[in-house]
């Protein structure tokens, strides 16, 4: 099975089926992103799966999040589908540079925004808008994932999960959290984001 990268078209593609509210590639503020998010969600991604766009020019990883928990003052249904450019399908692999990856059974923390041509959400603000949940002497705190679509091109050992030492990273918990996503969804400016240390 032959393996064709499609790097350089899906930055293309990206840039002109991404929708300009989404697009940004420097760090926002917690606040804004909070802010601007329809849903901040803690779950569980039960499953993932690949496939092309309707026109069979774009691949998308589509992921089944379990909602544990919806934060600020909106709530949801129980399941939610995230859609993010990438995936592999029919020994063609796409990866969209920097973009957030959805691994099946990743307990995380999300903020989502609904895709414009569809019913499935998106990562907000691409890897600022992901949290992976660790449980450190039996509290949860969330950590920033380090990992996004072609990060392993740079190095492997490096955004091996496991080996790159997130388990120590600065972390919030859940309730420090929550208090953010409240103070920001209420108009306030939050000092803190982890994905900024």
């Amino acid at each position: 099975m032959h393996r064709r990268s499609l790097s350089i078209v899906t930055l293309l593609l990206i840039a002109l089926s991404v929708p300009v509210s989404a697009s940004q590639f420097v760090d926002q503020p917690f606040d804004q992103v909070a802010r601007e998010s329809a849903y901040v969600v803690r779950g569980t991604v039960v499953n993932t799966w690949s496939a092309w766009d309707d026109a069979h020019e774009v691949i998308y990883t589509f992921a089944t999040v379990r909602v544990h928990r919806y934060f600020g003052e909106a709530t949801g249904p129980d399941t939610l589908v995230v859609r993010e450019v990438g995936g592999v399908v029919e020994g063609y692999a796409m990866e969209a540079i920097g973009f957030p990856m959805v691994r099946q059974g990743e307990d995380v923390v999300l903020f989502l925004s609904r895709w414009d041509n569809g019913a499935e959400y998106r990562i907000h603000a691409f890897n600022q808008g992901k949290y992976l949940v660790r449980n450190r002497g039996g509290v949860e705190v969330l950590v920033s994932d380090p990992v996004t679509q072609g990060s392993d091109r740079l190095d492997r050992d490096r955004f091996d999960v496991r080996a790159n030492g997130v388990d120590d990273a600065p972390g919030l918990t859940i309730d420090e959290f929550a208090a953010m996503v409240d103070d920001a969804r209420a108009g306030g400016r939050v000092g803190h984001d982890l994905h900024r240390q």
